[in-house]
């Protein structure tokens, strides 16, 4: 799997989603809380790395994966 890099640029907490604007393509990628391998503090505007994998409510789109945060900082332990 290809490793993608973006800013998690909207993030509806009372839903757990949001959106990640791929760096390469500039497209808004979907995201669930479920997909991120640590809590993030504050996550929008967080720079992350993930993986695309086939959304299983959406055929045909993509979603985020594995997405790890790039700043320790935004981390919860």
């Amino acid at each position: 799997m290809e490793t993608k890099y973006g800013t998690l640029v909207r993030w509806l907490a009372d839903r757990n989603f949001g959106f990640i604007r791929e760096d390469q393509t500039g497209l808004d990628i979907f995201t669930h809380v479920s997909g991120f391998t640590a809590k993030v503090a504050s996550p929008k505007g967080s720079r992350v790395r993930f993986h695309l994998a086939p959304n299983p409510r959406r055929a045909g789109d993509p979603m985020a994966v594995d997405v790890e945060p790039l700043v320790a900082s935004a981390v919860i332990s």
